[in-house]
C-alpha cells in the first residue's frame, strides 16, 4: 500500500508529509488541502504509469503562489512486492515559457537504486540492483514510464503496475452513461463510464456479481440485479430489475429501468456497492472523495460496515474524504486524519485525538471546533 506521500511547492502543499494507513477518513474544513493530495496521487500515477508529458500533468500554474522557487518535489513510498519502494521525482519550471523539465526521478527498492535520471542520462539497474544501461533521456516524460517490462526489470514494472491500480473517484450520478460501446478496465473519476466498466467486470469478475446483488438488495427496495441488454451490435444498455411488492403484485414479476430513470442516490449506491465488490482488492488504492454525496445516513451505514471490513479482509487501501458525522463517528476515532491550514498557508496534517472521556461524539467534537 501506499504509505508516504511528500509533496512541496504543489498548489497549497509546501514541504507537506503525509502517511496514508490502509483505511484512513481524511476531513477538515474546505480549502485544506484533502481533494488536494488526491489530485496529486492522480497526477503521478497518470505521469509515471502512463507517460503523459510533465508540463500537461504539472503545469507552472500549480505552483504555489506564495512561493519563488521553480522546483517541484514528489516522493511516494509504497509497501508491497515483498520490500519498500521509494519514488522521487523533481520538476523544474519556467514561468515566463510557462514550460517544466524533469530534473530528477529517481526508483528505489529497498534502498537500492533501479532508475535513476540525473536531468541528462537514465540510469537502469537490474532486479539485483547491478548497473545496467546507461541512455540519454528525455526530460519532458517519465524515464519510468518508458522501461519495457522485461524479465531483468520486474521490480521495476511490478512498481509501475501497482501505482496503476490507484483509483481516484468522486461519483457523479447525472453523467453516468446508460450505454456501452465496449468494457472498460477501469471506472473513470466520476463513474460516468459504470456501463462499461460494469460490462468488463460481468465478463471478467463473474463470480463477484452475486454478492454485489445480495448487498444492493439489502439497500435498495425491490431491487432484482443488474442486467446488460443489446441495443446494437456493439451497444449496451445497463438495465436495473426490479420486482414489485408482493402486495402489489403477488406473482412477482420484475420490470426493469435504466441509469437515468432511478434516482441520483440509487445510481451511487450501485456504483459504491460494485466499487465494494469489485475493487477492494489486494494491492490497489481507492482514494473516494465525499461517498455520501445524494446519500441518506441509513443508505451509507450498510456500505461503510462493509467498506471496513473488506479492507482489511483483502489487504485493501482505502482513503476516504467526508465531512459527515456518520462518517467521523464511525472512523475518526481510529482511522482520522484532520487537514488544517492558517489563513492561506500551507497544509498541516494532525491525528484525530479522541476517547469516550470527552462525553461528546467525534463528529460534535468537530462540529465545535474543540478538536484543536
Amino acid at each position: 500500500m501506499i504509505t508516504r506521500l511528500y509533496v512541496d511547492n504543489y498548489k497549497c502543499l509546501v514541504n507537506f508529509e503525509y502517511q496514508p494507513a490502509r483505511l484512513q477518513l481524511l476531513f477538515g474544513q474546505n480549502g485544506t488541502g484533502k481533494s488536494t493530495v488526491f489530485d496529486v496521487l492522480a497526477r503521478l500515477r497518470d505521469f509515471l504509469v502512463w507517460g503523459k508529458p510533465s508540463v500537461e500533468m504539472f503545469p507552472p500554474v500549480t505552483l504555489t503562489v506564495w512561493q519563488t522557487r521553480p522546483e517541484q518535489t514528489f516522493e511516494v513510498e509504497v509497501e508491497g512486492n515483498g520490500g519498500a519502494y521509494a519514488y522521487r521525482l523533481v520538476v523544474e519550471h519556467n514561468r515566463v515559457l510557462n514550460t517544466n523539465q524533469v530534473r530528477q526521478e529517481q526508483l528505489r527498492f529497498a534502498g537500492h537504486l533501479l532508475y535513476d535520471f540525473d536531468g541528462q542520462n537514465a540510469h537502469l539497474f537490474h532486479d539485483d540492483f547491478s548497473a545496467g544501461p546507461v541512455f540519454p533521456q528525455d526530460g519532458a516524460r517519465s524515464g519510468v514510464a518508458s522501461v519495457p517490462d522485461r524479465s531483468d526489470h520486474r521490480r521495476l514494472s511490478w512498481f509501475r503496475q501497482r501505482m496503476g491500480m490507484t483509483y481516484i473517484l468522486a461519483i457523479d450520478p447525472l453523467r453516468m452513461d446508460i450505454a456501452s460501446f465496449g468494457e472498460q478496465r477501469a471506472p473513470d473519476p466520476g463513474l460516468t463510464n459504470f456501463t462499461s466498466w460494469y460490462r468488463h467486470l460481468a465478463q471478467d469478475s463473474p463470480e463477484r456479481m452475486a454478492p454485489l446483488f445480495e448487498s444492493l438488495r439489502e439497500v435498495i427496495d425491490g431491487f432484482a440485479g443488474l442486467k446488460l441488454s443489446a441495443e446494437s451490435e456493439t451497444a449496451r444498455v445497463l438495465r436495473i430489475f426490479f420486482k414489485h411488492r408482493e402486495e402489489e403484485d403477488p406473482a412477482g414479476q420484475e420490470f426493469s429501468l435504466t441509469l437515468d430513470q432511478i434516482s441520483t442516490g440509487q445510481r451511487c449506491l450501485i456504483a459504491l456497492f460494485a466499487i465494494l465488490h469489485c475493487a477492494v482488492r489486494p494491492d490497489m488504492t481507492l482514494c473516494i472523495d465525499e461517498p455520501d454525496n445524494f446519500l441518506a445516513l441509513r443508505e451509507m451505514q450498510p456500505w461503510l460496515a462493509e467498506l471496513c471490513d473488506r479492507v482489511e479482509e483483502e489487504k485493501s487501501q482505502c482513503l476516504l474524504i467526508s465531512h459527515h458525522p456518520e462518517f467521523i463517528d464511525l472512523l475518526a476515532a481510529k482511522h482520522g486524519v484532520r487537514f488544517a491550514r492558517t489563513g492561506q498557508g500551507p497544509v498541516r496534517v494532525k491525528p484525530f485525538e479522541w476517547s469516550e472521556a470527552d462525553g461528546v461524539l467525534p463528529s460534535e467534537l468537530v462540529a465545535r471546533g474543540w478538536e484543536d
